[in-house]
């Protein structure tokens, strides 16, 4: 019996992958600023991309990324149009800092948002 080697190892270099990267990771990394200081977070990400005064008086501080843009073409036989689409991946990562300066919550969205453990 012959085995393959080459899928196999293809196999199990996308499952090292997958399971160093993902979303959970992400969200992990993001929590833990809940109850730091603002400031600690901004010398260690560097400046927002924007804030966001909120009506109670506390601060909201966005960070977005953004990716490179895939386009593609396909062509319809049927119809003989060509289309393109095209997609972007982002992550857009919010902390929410009180009156004291302290990071009382974050939320996070978009297609980019991962991390290693």
């Amino acid at each position: 019996m012959k085995i393959q080697i080459k899928p196999f190892i293809i196999i199990f270099v996308a499952l090292i992958m997958t399971s160093c990267i993902s979303t959970k990771n992400y969200a992990n990394r993001v929590n833990t600023w809940r109850g730091h200081d603002i400031n600690s977070l901004i010398s260690s990400w560097g400046p927002p991309s924007d804030i966001y005064e909120m009506p109670n008086g506390n601060k909201m501080y966005s960070y977005l990324y953004v990716n490179n843009s895939l386009v593609t073409t396909k062509y319809n036989e049927w119809l003989n149009e060509t289309y393109q689409t095209s997609s972007q991946s982002y992550c857009q990562t919010s902390f929410t800092a009180n009156e004291n300066d302290v990071i009382v919550s974050t939320t996070f969205k978009g297609t980019a948002c991962y991390s290693f453990k």
